[in-house]
């Protein structure tokens, strides 16, 4: 099993959906994030969070599901961020986490 992890800037948020929707992602989580950005760490992608006070209102979007289907997750994050231009100011962040113990 694996954890999926999904990070999105809100305007991109109903994209997500429709991603999990369509590689049939039975169940999952979303909560809202307020991101900000420190002063001495400056990612490559500058438009990710926003300096100073203002942040950024983004997603993050959970689900443990197979190795099989988080791999489709990925590779259609991957091809919407390319198709899109979003690999250039606000990509997706799209992790796989193994899952150890379940109880």
């Amino acid at each position: 099993m694996k954890l999926l992890i999904i990070l999105s800037i809100e305007e991109y948020t109903d994209d997500v959906r429709k991603i999990l929707a369509r590689q049939k992602v039975p169940i999952y989580s979303e909560t809202e994030v307020h991101g900000f950005r420190t002063d001495k760490h400056q990612p490559e992608i500058t438009n990710w969070f926003a300096g100073g006070d203002h942040g950024v209102y983004s997603s993050l979007f959970f689900s443990i599901q197979n190795e099989e289907c988080v791999k489709r997750v990925i590779d259609e994050v991957k091809a919407y961020n390319k198709e899109t231009g979003a690999e250039k100011q606000n990509p997706l962040h799209a992790y796989s986490l193994n899952v150890d113990k379940a109880v």
